[in-house]
């Protein structure tokens, strides 16, 4: 019994103290400003309602379309711990795509959605927000996958988009993972971890032969994402477990971000739900395909241990790239997601590409 009742009322004092972070982190992030929005709302795109958050400080800044990663992994409740700092000089809208997170939970039906569905979506919403807040463009912000839609749209819209930055820019997803498995290799041998390194050396064969989605060993891959992974990860990473508070303690999560995180956290999930786009990212994507000509100024920000979208190969495609301005930021000790990791660090980024310009 008092074990029982010691942990109860551990669990008790955890569970306050998380109220009392949301609560006071909705205090620390409420937009009070006689122009600010703070906006969470179902727009109609492509004949489905979708959600979209929009928050600013004064609604006449420039307008910035964040496109979540994945596919479908949107972090829409994590905005509050990495952007406030631009909502002072701009508009802020975030999308959950067709078929995930709080969009799908409105649209059960709306599964397994098609490149070409979310391209038309897109286009709707960018639309919707050129239209509401009187711009003739706007800014497009990428991350991971979302960098493989923004390309893509940018190329066929050139003339909506103001700017365009890319976090974790997909270049070739699936030589980047074999490229990053390559590098674990190596730094397993030197340790002398002969296992992980075979493990890694028999994965990265294994994928080059793979030719499309129906060939792909998924357990193989996740086995070979988290053997690279302990090899690679920066230690000034976010952690899972920082994420999870962050998570929690925001006043923007919900039961449904709690419920698609659990379910999306689980590789299988998402290729059986997202099939149409993963297929599209690791078998048909290539960003040279699209050309490296931008009609618009172009801003590339990675971590320097970023080994899920390789910044070595992420450099290479920026040395070839053509626009009236070019900008690339790599921060220092920060992943995959450089928002999470170093916050005040990426939105100053953000804001000095973007000064005075869009």
């Amino acid at each position: 019994m008092g074990l029982m009742l010691a942990a109860l009322c551990a669990l008790a004092v955890v569970l306050v103290t998380i109220v009392a972070a949301r609560f006071r982190n909705a205090a620390l992030t409420r937009i009070t400003t006689a122009q600010g929005m703070q906006e969470h709302a179902y727009i109609t795109l492509g004949g489905i309602e979708q959600y979209v958050q929009i928050r600013g400080e004064d609604r006449r800044n420039p307008v910035i379309l964040w496109l979540h990663g994945g596919p479908g992994f949107p972090l829409t409740y994590m905005t509050g711990h990495y952007q406030t700092e631009l909502e002072h000089d701009y508009t802020i809208a975030v999308w959950e795509q067709r078929g995930c997170g709080r969009t799908l939970y409105r649209n059960p039906d709306a599964s397994n959605p098609t490149i070409d569905q979310l391209l038309a979506d897109l286009d709707e919403l960018i639309d919707y927000l050129r239209k509401r807040f009187g711009r003739r463009a706007i800014i497009l912000v990428g991350q991971s996958w979302g960098t493989v839609l923004a390309t893509d749209y940018i190329h066929r819209h050139p003339r909506k988009i103001a700017a365009y930055i890319g976090v974790g820019q997909v270049t070739n997803f699936l030589s980047g993972k074999i490229l990053a498995a390559r590098q674990a290799e190596g730094r397993a041998r030197t340790k002398g971890n002969s296992r992980d390194a075979a493990e890694l050396e028999r994965g990265t064969k294994q994928l080059r032969a793979t030719k499309r989605l129906e060939q792909l060993d998924v357990k193989m891959l996740e086995r070979m994402i988290i053997t690279s992974m302990k090899y690679l990860r920066n230690t000034a990473e976010m952690s899972g477990l920082q994420q999870m508070w962050t998570a929690l303690t925001s006043p923007q999560m919900r039961w449904a971000d709690a419920k698609w995180f659990l379910f999306a956290s689980d590789t299988k999930n998402i290729i059986e739900s997202q099939r149409n786009l993963v297929d599209y990212m690791y078998f048909h994507y290539r960003i040279e395909d699209l050309g490296r000509r931008y009609p618009m100024p172009v801003c590339f920000i990675q971590g320097d241990s970023d080994w899920i979208t390789p910044t070595p190969m992420v450099w290479d495609y920026y040395a070839t790239v053509v626009a009236e301005r070019k900008e690339m930021v790599v921060i220092q000790s920060a992943g995959h997601t450089p928002f999470l990791d170093h916050p005040q660090q990426f939105c100053a980024a953000v804001k000095g590409f973007l000064a005075g310009r869009c």
